[in-house]
């Protein structure tokens, strides 16, 4: 197909041309109603070169008569009439696109002819350059309802709106190894597929699990539900394996040992979730880092909260090879560059879930290694097999600042659209 790089700017010319005129597309009540009618699987667009187009002399060439029919090329027209009658179709409306030299029809396939058939036998038309379905697109920001959205400054600055009009985690499972969750917080019923508690002696009380809730809040909160704010990845399940406990209660600050964080990442490699999201630090561990190194053999996806460059002997799990490090980007930060290997994320004055059905804003690593936990989930949406070297090439290069989009970016750190975008660019997603 010669043209076939202009189908985008067809259908864009097509509409911008309709709607300048006194008898547009638009306008036509014939061609709405068989449009709105008929099965859009049915229609056809077909177009093909017209040396007569630029030609015409004094009328407009775009300009609209009812019945599809206009003032154009008279050879284009009986072309289009020809293909119709020949191929027992029905056109719908023709017209021309003066930028390109192309003419356009649209027909309907009757009900009792296969389209694909149809499409078949017009491109092995040697009329015909172009013959496709009528494809739809779709912008893809998207409005929340969610009230508390607007106060998500993190999500606007990572782009999560744009990101969602392609993914939004559906279909990936996410293990939080934290403190336990508001299991009937409004924002994360339902959201929480498998739950279990490695540390029922230190943290029966709900005012022990707010850490966990937090980051529960960031991942997977509701969207679209009329309630609070709106996480990363809403349509992700979410497995919340409990090894922690609060320091004191009413506390956002809480504590872990080797032997139930042991617990927690052995269970979790059983449930074999896509992610794991450990957003805690501290010293290197041996029994975790076998573990660990297990889960990663299995494909598991490890994100961590990484405190940075001055503990570098509190780094762990983030500092263990083959673990997503993830560092809190302050918004005194936006235009600097934090420690090289680690994936910087919004980190500061971060509004997420709390216990009690409550919200608030919270800082540090932990909420960042959330925002990329959801981040990668968004990703393996769209590609399940996603590895774990494609995950940190895309996150690392999400970062960046392209010159398209510069005027759009309000910091250097992950941004969720570009992450997805780019993916998207590799495998094909679609009309996306």
């Amino acid at each position: 197909m010669k043209y076939s790089n202009f189908l985008p700017l067809l259908l864009l010319l097509f509409f911008s041309t309709a709607s300048n005129s006194d008898e547009s597309f638009f306008g036509n009540p014939e061609i709405i109603s068989l449009f709105k009618g008929a099965n859009p699987d049915h229609i056809l667009l077909v177009a093909f070169p017209d040396q007569h187009i630029n030609r015409i002399q004094g009328v407009s060439p775009s300009s609209y008569r009812r019945r599809g029919k206009y003032h154009s090329s008279t050879w284009s027209q009986r072309v289009t009439s020809q293909i119709a009658d020949e191929y027992h179709l029905q056109k719908i409306t023709e017209w021309p696109m003066t930028e390109v030299g192309i003419h356009c029809a649209v027909y309907l396939v009757p009900d009792t002819q296969s389209v694909k058939k149809v499409k078949l036998q017009l491109a092995d038309d040697g009329r015909v350059e172009i013959v496709q379905r009528m494809h739809q697109f779709k912008t893809q920001s998207h409005q929340y309802n969610d009230p508390y959205y607007q106060l998500q400054e993190n999500l606007h600055d990572i782009q999560i709106d744009l990101a969602h009009g392609i993914s939004t985690g559906r279909n990936v499972d996410i293990a939080m190894i934290d403190t336990g969750v508001d299991l009937i917080h409004p924002d994360l019923i339902g959201q929480i597929k498998y739950f279990k508690n490695f540390s029922p002696d230190l943290a029966r009380h709900i005012s022990n699990n707010i850490h966990g809730t937090a980051v529960a809040g960031l991942l997977v909160a509701r969207s679209d539900n009329k309630t609070g704010i709106i996480g990363v990845a809403p349509d992700a399940s979410l497995f919340a394996l409990k090894a922690c406990w609060a320091d004191k209660p009413n506390s956002f600050a809480a504590t872990c040992n080797s032997f139930t964080l042991a617990l927690a990442i052995n269970a979790a490699i059983k449930l074999r979730p896509k992610i794991l999201n450990m957003s805690l630090t501290g010293p290197d561990d041996a029994l975790l880092t076998i573990l660990l190194k297990k889960a990663i053999a299995d494909g598991i996806i490890v994100v961590a909260a990484d405190p940075g460059k001055n503990s570098d002997n509190e780094r762990f799990p983030a500092s263990l090879k083959n673990v997503i490090p993830v560092q809190a980007l302050k918004r005194s930060d936006l235009n600097k560059s934090l420690l090289g290997q680690s994936i910087d994320a919004p980190g500061d004055h971060i509004l997420t879930t709390l216990p009690n059905g409550t919200y608030d804003f919270v800082s540090g690593s932990s909420l960042s290694a959330a925002q990329v936990t959801g981040i990668v989930a968004l990703l393996m949406e769209l590609k399940p097999d996603l590895t774990l070297d494609e995950a940190i090439s895309i996150l690392h290069q999400s970062a960046l600042m392209p010159t398209k989009t510069a005027a759009l970016r309000k910091s250097n750190g992950v941004n969720a659209n570009l992450a997805v975008l780019q993916l998207c660019d590799e495998i094909n997603c679609g009309a996306y």
